[in-house]
Formats: structure tokens, sequence, C-alpha cells
């Protein structure tokens, strides 16, 4: 069997969120005079949800009119980011940075007292497509040769992930399904330490987003990218499309990065709801914000989506989910 561990607790993620945080100042009017804007990010610092936050904060800051406090709130499965936003988010002076698919994992493989209902997207950021990172040293000079190892020695390749409720282990077990192939997936508390891991040789490979491992890229390559075609070469060492170099046919692997503010938010004030909205899609349009991310080699992951495209992209992840847990209850548990 294969053996999937986990680094992350879950806890009961509204118990502990409400003692982490404290009430959220009550501000007059509809915009944001006056008041401090708290950006909750729902993983720890270094990984891809804080380093894509305080890259476009200053942006979004500039938009909106207000300062703005960007705040990790990593554990409990990305629950407790949520919860914490929830808690404090009633009158739009606190939003999320979360990710499709990791906001439905949060609330459909643990009890919160949150659903996809009580989240109003601002708008998405952001697109991470998933490749596999191995160190420079590692064995395999191409996946075919990793793929090939891994059926030859049944369990014994640790790969890293951010987390078992991530796109990046839906990859990973849609290999060992069509490939046929047995791996040792473990799980981090986000994508920082699972990236870390693969550096310091605790594990041997990650499934990791294309921009949020060029942290670690001067000591690690990549040996393939889970998507139809590598639109990306210059920052994947030029490495191929799983399938094309397989000759299989798995699904394309992504999350997207994406602001949500509360319901309550959303229903109650509705001005200063738009006035985020707004905010979030001037910010990623600036030309400020994208020759920063062209300095960094980064461009090419922005991907505005408007508030009703992440409602949709949401659903319809929420649905993949319910299949997935429909055929095995505990495929997400370890």
């Amino acid at each position: 069997m294969t053996r999937h561990t986990t680094r992350t607790m879950l806890v009961g993620a509204a118990t502990v969120a409400l003692a982490l945080s404290g009430c959220a100042s009550e501000s007059e009017g509809t915009d944001f005079s006056g008041a401090k804007l708290r950006w909750v990010v729902s993983s720890a610092p270094g990984g891809g949800f804080d380093t894509t936050t305080r890259q476009l904060e200053p942006f979004f800051a500039e938009a909106l009119g207000t300062t703005t406090t960007v705040e990790n709130m990593e554990g409990g499965g990305y629950a407790i980011g949520a919860q914490t936003m929830l808690t404090n988010g009633a009158d739009c002076t606190s939003v999320v940075t979360h990710g499709v698919p990791h906001l439905m994992f949060s609330y459909m493989t643990q009890s919160v007292d949150y659903d996809l209902d009580s989240f109003a997207p601002v708008g998405g950021i952001s697109i991470e497509p998933g490749v596999i990172r191995v160190r420079n040293d590692a064995p395999w000079q191409d996946i075919q040769a990793f793929v090939d190892d891994a059926k030859a020695r049944p369990g014994a390749i640790k790969i890293s992930v951010s987390d078992l409720q991530s796109n990046n282990y839906i990859a990973l077990l849609q290999m060992e399904r069509d490939l046929g192939i047995d791996l040792n997936i473990i799980g981090y508390d986000g994508g920082g330490p699972s990236r870390t891991a693969l550096v310091s040789g605790e594990v041997d490979a990650t499934h990791a987003g294309v921009f949020n491992s060029l942290a670690i890229a001067d000591d690690t390559r990549v040996i393939a990218v889970s998507q139809p075609e590598n639109k990306w070469p210059d920052v994947t060492d030029d490495a191929p499309p799983i399938n094309e170099a397989l000759g299989v046919e798995l699904p394309a692997n992504a999350s997207n990065y994406v602001v949500f503010a509360s319901a309550e938010c959303r229903d109650n004030n509705p001005e200063r709801y738009q006035m985020l909205v707004d905010a979030l899609k001037t910010s990623v349009e600036n030309e400020g914000y994208l020759s920063t991310l062209a300095d960094l080699g980064e461009e090419s992951k922005v991907a505005y989506l408007t508030p009703d495209e992440v409602e949709e992209l949401a659903t319809q992840s929420q649905s993949d989910i319910e299949q997935l847990l429909e055929a095995n209850p505990n495929a997400f548990g370890g």
C-alpha cells in the first residue's frame, strides 16, 4: 500500500482561529478611509500564497487607498486562515489569499463551520501549473526514468507536496492510478516547507507550482510539466509535458490563487465589496506590478479572474472533489 503521510494536524479550525484572532475594528462609511485592511495568507511564510500576496500587496493597497497588513495564518489544512478572515471580515476590512482547489479541500475533508457559500470571491490573481522537481544530483534525467524507478521500487521514492489537500496531491494520486506506480507521498504544512524538504534531502522530489518553486530553482531541476504544453520553458528547464513524455493522458494540473472576502462583506457592505473587486483588478493590471514580475521571470503566472469566473471554477472544483471522495472517502486523509 502507498504510504501517504502528512505534517499537517487537522484541528478544529474555528476554535483555533477564534483564539488566535481578535475582532476587527468597525469602521464608519462605505469607503476605506481610515480603515486598515487585514490581508490573511492561509499558508506559511515562503509559500506560493505568501509570495504572491506580498508581491501584489503594495499595488492593491494603493488602488484601494488604504494601508494593509499581511498576516500568515497557516495550519488546519488551510482552514485556519479562511476561518480567521471570516471571523473578522463582515465589514470588508479582512480578506484572505486562498486557492482553488485548496479552499474546497479545507471544508470538504474536515469539520469546519463554513462552506463555499461563506465566501465572496474578490478575484483571481494567478495560476500555478504543476511541475515535478528533483535535486540537481538526482539519478533521474527525465520523467521516464523516474517512473521506471518508481515501478521497480514501490514506495521507495519520497515526494513532497504542500499538503495532502492540494492540486499537487491530486496529480500524484492520478499518476499512481494511471501509471501503476507507488510513491511515498509526504504532505507538509505549506509550500515553503515542502520545497525546503527537497533541497535538504528529506525527500527525493516534489510536485509544486512552476512559479512558487522558483526559489529552489538553482538547486533543483524540472523533469515534467503537468500541463498539455509547456508555456514556461525558460523557468522549467524546458521540461516536456508529462503526457507527451510518457505517452499517457493524465489530467492537466494547476492551482489558481484567489482573494476572497466574506459573503457577509458582499451582502451587507456591497459598496466596500465592489471597491475590493475593482482595486484587485486594477492592481493585477498595474504596470509596476507586471514589471516586478517580469524582472523575476514570473509575468506569465498572472491569470486574472472575475468574481463570477472564480465562482464557476470553485463550483467545478468542488464537484470534482466530491466525485473523488465518493469513490474513496479517505482519498485525502493520508
